[in-house]
C-alpha cells in the first residue's frame, strides 16, 4: 500500500519499529470511529463481505484477499481493531503474511498465536493440537497499539481460525476496549469472514498452482526435443509442440484445431484413423511411422506412440502422441545400404580388375613384339599407326584399372613424399570419362618446382577425384571449364585449386557442404559423403579446405597441404 496506508501511532504510544523483513504487513486506515453498542445489521454484515467476496474473485494475492476482510469488518465496526494473519510456511512462505488496522506490538511480530475458542470457533474440538508454527493460548492477548487519538485502555479481544481441510493456515482477530462487551453479531461477522477468506485462499493457492502448471508445461512442450501432439475426441488437435513445427515447418497456430487427418497423406489416412480409433478406446498401439512434409524441402518421418489421457472420472479425453523423429534414421540406412552397395562393388571391381589385366598383358606384350616386327620389315605407316592406337588403349585401359584397384582398396600405405601435380594429373586421368561425358574443358594451371608434401598417396587421389568429378558435374552443358591450379603458398605450404563455372552454391547450403549426407545434387544423385570423407583426409594430412562460390557463376575449392619438413 502507498504511505498514507501507514500511519504510525505517535512514539510514545507505538513503541519500538516493526520488522518488516520477516513480516509482510498490510495497514488498512481508518475510515472513522464510533462506539459498537449497536452494531451493524445482519444485512450490512452480509453485503459488506459479499463486497470484500467480489473484490477477491478475480486472480489476486494472499496480501489483496487478506486487506479487503480486514476492510469489510473495519466498515462494519470503526471503533474495532482487527488483523487478519497467515501462518509462517504457508505456501513455503518464510514470513507471516497479514493485514491490520493497527500496527502489530513488536513482541508479537514473529509469532502467530490462536485461542482454543478461536479453534472451537471455525468447528475444531476443544482439545484440538496446536496447529504448526501457531502457539496455542487458553485467553485471548492483544496483538494491536492504539492508533492516532486512542487511548491506551485495556482491550479485550477474539478470534477465529483461518482453516481449508483441516488444516488450520491463519487467524482472524479482533479487539475491543475491555468492559464494553463483545460488538453485536461481531463473533457470526468474524466467523463469516473467516471462512469466505479461507477459501478465497485456497482458491487463489489452487489458481496460481495451475497457471504456474499451464505455463511450466507450455515451456516444456516448447522448449521439448519430441514432437508432441494432444488430439481431442473430435480428432481435433489442442496442443503442439514447439519440436514438432521445427521439424515439419508447420505453423503451431494453424495447427491447433486441425482435424488430424489432415497431416496424413490420402494413402496414410486409414491407418493413422485406426491406430487413434484404437487409441480413444484404450487399447495398446504399437508405434508406427507418418510422412510429413519437411521444413525446407523433402519429407520428415517421425514414429509416433498413442496413448489415452483419462478425464478425473477415468473415461476419455482424448489422445497423446510423442512422437520421434526417424528422418535421419532412414537417411543412414539408405546411406548403409548404398554403402554396402559400394562395397560390394568395389570387391567386384577387384576382380574385374585382375580378370581384365591377365588378357591386357598379353594384348601389351604382344602389340610391343608386332610393332617391332612391322617396324623391322618396313610394313606401311596406316598399320604402323594402327598397331600404336592399340597399344595406346592398352596402355591407357591398364592405367584405369591401376587407378580403380587404387580407389576401391582401402588404403594400407604409409605416409611418403609425394608430388601434387603427379597426383592431380594421375586424379585427371581417372576421370577422363566423367570430363568427356560433361563436356568440359580442362584448364592446367601447375606451379613448377613445388616441394613435395608428406601424403598417402591413395588418399590424396581420392580427394581429388573427388574435387574433379564434382566440379564436372557442376559445370555447365555448354561451355563448361574446370580449372586446376597448384601453386606454394606462403613457405611452408602449396595450395591446389579446383575451379568450375558451373551453378553454384546457394549461401544456405554453402555452410553444410562438409556434413555427412548433405548434397546439393537432387536425391538419388549423390550420397552426400564425398566431401565430408575429403575433409577428413585433409586434416588428417594437417590441411585445410574452403569453398567459395557465387550462384550461377563459379565455385572454387581451395585446399591447403603442408609441405614436406614443415
Amino acid at each position: 500500500m502507498d504511505d498514507s496506508a501507514h500511519r504510525k501511532p505517535p512514539a510514545q504510544e507505538q513503541g519500538p519499529e516493526p520488522r518488516v523483513s520477516s513480516v509482510k504487513s498490510i495497514i488498512s486506515p481508518r475510515r472513522g470511529r464510533g462506539q459498537h453498542s449497536t452494531g451493524p445489521t445482519l444485512p450490512a454484515v452480509l453485503a459488506s463481505l459479499t463486497q470484500a467476496q467480489r473484490e477477491t474473485a478475480g486472480p489476486t494475492t494472499d496480501e489483496h484477499i487478506l486487506r479487503a476482510y480486514v476492510y469489510a469488518l473495519e466498515r462494519l465496526y470503526p471503533g474495532v481493531r482487527f488483523a487478519m494473519r497467515l501462518s509462517r510456511g504457508l505456501l513455503e512462505r518464510g514470513a507471516i503474511v497479514q493485514a491490520a488496522t493497527h500496527h502489530i506490538r513488536p513482541e508479537a511480530l514473529d509469532e502467530l498465536s490462536i485461542t482454543e475458542a478461536g479453534l472451537v470457533r471455525a468447528g475444531f474440538g476443544e482439545t484440538a493440537e496446536p496447529p504448526p508454527a501457531m502457539i496455542l493460548r487458553r485467553t485471548y492477548e492483544p496483538i494491536l497499539l492504539a492508533g492516532h487519538g486512542e487511548g491506551l485502555l485495556p482491550a479485550d479481544g477474539l478470534d477465529v481460525a483461518l482453516a481449508r481441510a483441516g488444516e488450520v493456515f491463519g487467524v482472524l482477530a479482533a479487539e475491543f476496549e475491555r468492559g464494553t462487551g463483545v460488538p453485536s453479531r461481531l463473533e457470526d461477522a468474524l466467523l463469516m469472514a473467516a471462512t469466505q477468506a479461507s477459501a478465497a485462499i485456497e482458491s487463489g493457492r489452487l489458481r496460481r498452482e495451475s497457471l504456474h502448471l499451464r505455463d511450466y508445461l507450455e515451456k516444456l512442450l516448447e522448449h521439448a526435443n519430441i514432437p508432441v501432439l494432444v488430439i481431442g475426441r473430435d480428432r481435433n488437435i489442442r496442443v503442439v509442440s514447439g519440436a514438432f513445427g521445427r521439424i515439419t515447418g508447420l505453423d503451431r497456430a494453424e495447427l491447433v484445431s486441425r482435424d488430424l487427418l489432415q497431416l496424413a497423406g490420402q494413402n496414410e489416412r486409414v491407418r493413422v484413423l485406426s491406430a487413434f480409433v484404437h487409441a480413444l478406446r484404450g487399447g495398446d498401439v504399437p508405434p508406427f511411422e507418418l510422412r510429413l512434409p519437411k521444413a525446407g524441402g523433402g519429407n520428415a518421418r517421425l514414429q509416433f506412440t498413442l496413448a489415452p489421457i483419462l478425464e478425473s472420472e477415468g473415461s476419455v479425453a482424448g489422445v497423446i502422441a510423442i512422437g520421434q523423429d526417424r528422418t535421419e534414421v532412414r537417411e543412414l540406412e539408405g546411406q548403409v545400404i548404398h554403402a554396402e552397395k559400394l562395397a560390394t562393388l568395389g570387391q567386384l571391381a577387384a576382380g574385374i580388375v585382375h580378370e581384365i589385366n591377365n588378357p591386357l598383358t598379353s594384348i601389351s606384350v604382344y602389340g610391343e613384339y608386332l610393332m617391332s616386327k612391322l617396324s623391322r620389315s618396313g610394313a606401311e605407316q596406316s598399320d604402323l599407326k594402327r598397331m600404336e592406337r592399340i597399344l595406346r588403349s592398352s596402355d591407357r585401359i591398364m592405367s584405369f584399372t591401376r587407378n580403380l584397384l587404387t580407389y576401391a582398396r582401402p588404403s594400407k600405405e604409409e605416409a611418403q613424399p609425394i608430388s601434387v601435380n603427379r597426383v592431380i594429373q594421375e586424379a585427371e586421368g581417372f576421370c577422363e570419362h566423367s570430363i568427356r561425358e560433361a563436356n568440359v574443358t580442362v584448364i592446367r594451371n601447375y606451379g613448377e618446382n613445388l616441394p613435395d608434401v608428406k601424403a598417402v598417396h591413395g588418399q590424396l587421389h581420392q580427394v581429388f577425384v573427388n574435387l574433379i568429378t564434382n566440379a564436372c558435374n557442376a559445370a555447365p552443358e555448354e561451355g563448361g571449364r574446370v580449372q586446376l591450379s597448384t601453386r606454394l603458398h606462403g613457405h611452408d605450404q602449396i595450395q591446389i585449386e579446383v575451379e568450375d563455372n558451373g551453378v553454384g552454391i546457394r549461401p544456405t547450403e554453402l555452410s553444410r557442404v562438409f556434413e555427412p549426407f548433405f548434397s546439393t545434387r537432387r536425391k538419388g544423385k549423390g550420397t552426400g559423403l564425398g566431401l565430408s570423407i575429403v575433409k577428413k583426409i585433409i586434416e588428417e594430412h594437417r590441411g585445410s579446405i574452403a569453398i567459395q562460390s557465387e550462384v550461377g557463376q563459379h565455385t572454387r575449392v581451395l585446399v591447403t597441404l603442408p609441405c614436406l619438413g614443415a
